[in-house]
Formats: structure tokens, sequence, C-alpha cells
């Protein structure tokens, strides 16, 4: 391997140790506190009989969630994306993998992104950079290279220009994201017609982001906004410089909080948009759903679990299924459609986020 080669790779488990060990996440939260859902006294429901299952891209998921994009390209991830695979083939939900980056560059990595090909999931969702589409040249093969690895259902895309600027081997061109709108469709007019989703971070989407995303063709957004993991603060414990360290340090609670990215990107946006950053029960992710989104992502939970075994993923999942399915029963709500319709209240901090 090159120098290059094995940076990414031990980078990759750098940030997984980090994520496991270190006090990560936003402290400024994702704003679903500023939600209310209005209570039924007269709930009119079974609560045995409620059904969570969604339609997402012509596929069905058991309950609007997926394990979001986690990991991959390292020791450790072969053993994390099987117990979450084995997890979420029980239960039919989600799932993506980490950055296939690593994947693409030694392809004795592939099998820590392969290993879910072993279980029968759903719905599985691919991993590529955007800025790695202008600064390496990629092009439609790379993305049926990427496809086929792990027989995909869908490609996310993901932008990440806060990791980047303060990453001090990052790359930080982002300019000429145009480029994407010809090669996806090529993609599909020459491999096949799967989904695109851009994806973000953890910083978020504005609601300008959407209309360039929307232009640009992707069929589906995931907001991935503030409020669950900074990778400000994962590339904080990462720096030894100190004065980079300290640059770093002013944007660990930089960006749009999840449900001000859901609601600013619902307003122009037709295609599916996936609510992620800072999901940690079935309250957010019922508000998710009642302000916009059609399904949910879930990680630093789900990295935790997965490090100990797929029995303690199956308890994460279903603990927030089960949550989901109690705000359901308490709003009326006998499935994901009824809920779409509920009735919500936006106050305080969230409310100026929509008015400006």
């Amino acid at each position: 391997m090159s120098n290059n080669k094995e940076s990414i790779e031990f980078r990759k488990l750098e940030h997984l140790l980090v994520c496991n060990y270190c006090d990560v996440e936003y402290k400024k939260g994702t704003l679903f506190k500023d939600i209310e859902l209005i209570h039924r006294g007269v709930s009119n429901c079974n609560l045995l009989d409620i059904d969570t299952s969604i339609n997402l891209f012509g596929k069905k998921l058991d309950a609007p969630l997926i394990v979001a994009a986690i990991t991959g390209g390292h020791s450790k991830a072969e053993e994390i994306n099987k117990n979450i695979a084995k997890a979420v083939e029980e239960l039919n939900l989600g799932m993506g993998v980490g950055s296939q980056r690593a994947g693409l560059l030694n392809s004795n990595l592939w099998s820590t992104y392969s290993i879910v090909n072993d279980y029968d999931i759903p719905f599985i969702m691919g991993n590529l950079g955007a800025v790695n589409f202008i600064k390496d040249g990629w092009d439609e093969e790379i993305i049926d290279i990427s496809v086929n690895m792990i027989n995909a259902d869908a490609m996310a895309i993901h932008f990440n220009p806060l990791q980047e600027a303060i990453q001090p081997e990052g790359d930080i061109d982002f300019k000429g994201i145009h480029i994407l709108k010809d090669i996806m469709l090529n993609y599909k007019q020459k491999y096949k017609n799967i989904p695109f989703i851009a994806k973000q971070v953890g910083e978020g989407f504005s609601k300008e982001d959407a209309i360039t995303l929307k232009n640009l063709g992707f069929d589906g957004i995931d907001v991935g906004g503030s409020g669950g993991t900074s990778w400000a603060a994962v590339e904080y414990y990462r720096i030894k410089d100190e004065e980079f360290k300290n640059f770093s340090k002013k944007f660990l609670e930089w960006g749009i909080p999840t449900a001000a990215s859901v609601l600013l990107v619902k307003s122009v946006f037709p295609g599916t948009i996936i609510a992620t950053g800072g999901i940690r029960s079935g309250i957010d992710m019922a508000k998710s759903i009642v302000i916009g989104a059609h399904c949910c992502g879930v990680a630093l939970p789900i990295l935790r679990a997965a490090l100990r075994s797929y029995e303690e993923v199956v308890k994460v999942l279903e603990k927030m299924i089960k949550e989901l399915k109690t705000v359901m029963f308490l709003t009326g709500c006998d499935n994901i459609e009824s809920l779409k319709k509920s009735k919500y209240i936006i106050k305080n901090e969230l409310k100026e986020w929509i008015k400006e």
C-alpha cells in the first residue's frame, strides 16, 4: 500500500476510536425539542396493530429507519458492519456504509464493506465523497465499482466541507460540483437506474443547498444536520498541532440543526428527505416525519452498540421503534402516512430559523 492508502485506513480507525471514547456530540442540540406533537386523549388506535412500515425508493422497510453511514476500510470495520448488517436483516431496516474511498484504493479492504452482502438487507446505500469527483476525476465507472462492491440499492454522495476544512490532510476544493449532474445522469443511462442521495455529515443543508441539489438531479437529500456527532469535535481530538487544534475548536458548534434543516429543505425539494444528525429516540423519529422527512438515520448509538455485539444493535433499534409506535399511539396514528399528517407546534429557536 502507498502511504496515502495507509493514511486513509489509519484515519478511519482513528475516527472510530474518537467517536467511541470521546465526547463528540453537539451541545446546541437538534432543535427537535422545539417541536410539540399534539396529544390525542382519544387515540382510537390499538398499539399492537400500529404499522411503522414505509416504502423507500421501492423497497419496503419495517420502520422508517436506516443505520446511517458509519464505517468501512480498516481492520475493525468488518466486524462492526457484520453486527449492523445482521441486526438490520433481523428487523428489516436499511443500512449505509462508510465512505468507500478506502476500498477503491485498496481491494484488500473490500470485505470490510462487502460483508453486508452476506445478509438479506432490503435497502443498502453506498457512499462516495463529492469532492473526489472534482479532485480525483471520479466518473461513472467509479460509481459502478462502488455499487457492485456492496450491491447498493442507492448511492449517497457526501458533502463535508467543514470536516475537510479542519483536517490537516483535508480536500478543500468543492468548486465545480456541477459536474455531478452529467455523471449521475450518465450512470443511470449506462449502468443502473438507482437513486442518488446528497448527504451531509453533520452540518446540515440550507434551503439554497436544496435548490442546488435539486437542479443537479439528486433523487433524495440526507440532511445530516447538526445536533449529533460533530466532525469538528472528532477532528479536534485527532489533531496534534496546538495551533490547528485551537483553530478547529472554534467550529465545534457550526451547522444547521437537524430539525431546521429538514424544514428548510422540505420547502423547496420535491424528492425523498432523510433526517440524520442526532436522532436518538423514537420521539425524534416521529417529529422528523411529522415535519417532512420520509425516513430517519441513526449512527453514533449504533456504532457504540456494534462494537459490543449484534444483539446490542438490535436492542437499540428495537427501543427506538417501540418509542416511535408509542408516539404514534399517543397521536392517534396507526400508520406512517397518518403520522405525516399530524398537527404540530413549532416554538422558540426553531421558529426563528424558519422565520428567517
